[in-house]
């Protein structure tokens, strides 16, 4: 006589898989060491300060990258913990007084104020297009 082998698996037994719900955990604390890491890195690099431009020019630069959509690099006139601050890359997507917003490349806006700007300089726009548009998909 031959005996009916039956095969149950979890899902037939009501079981929900959570999928990468359970790995969250350790996810997490990965991420959050990478990004220590990464921090610290950014922190103990120094910043050369570059030629603190006039405000003509800058506002050339910063009317330029608005009407040709052109991304640029702004080193800010501040300093913290000895270094000045890192460049802010991005878009000018307008102007609301002494006020410029930039648009940086996760999308977020970024208010500066025109005196606090101290160079700005021109980044490789295809470049930044090709990282932007990566950092952009979402899957």
């Amino acid at each position: 006589m031959q005996e009916d082998v039956i095969k149950l698996s979890p899902d037939a037994l009501g079981y929900k898989d959570r999928g990468k719900m359970k790995w969250m955990g350790m996810m997490l604390s990965d991420h959050a060491e990478a990004l220590k890491k990464q921090k610290k890195a950014s922190q103990s690099a120094v910043i050369v300060p570059k030629e603190k431009q006039t405000l003509e020019d800058i506002s050339a630069s910063l009317y330029k990258s608005y009407t040709s959509k052109k991304p640029l690099a702004i080193q800010l006139d501040m300093i913290k913990d000895g270094n000045y601050l890192p460049d802010t890359e991005g878009l000018v997507k307008g102007f609301k007084g002494s006020i410029v917003f930039i648009e940086r490349r996760d999308r977020s806006i970024r208010q500066i104020r025109l005196e606090d700007i101290r160079h700005i300089s021109w980044i490789d726009a295809a470049s930044w297009f090709e990282k932007y548009q990566r950092q952009s998909v979402s899957y």
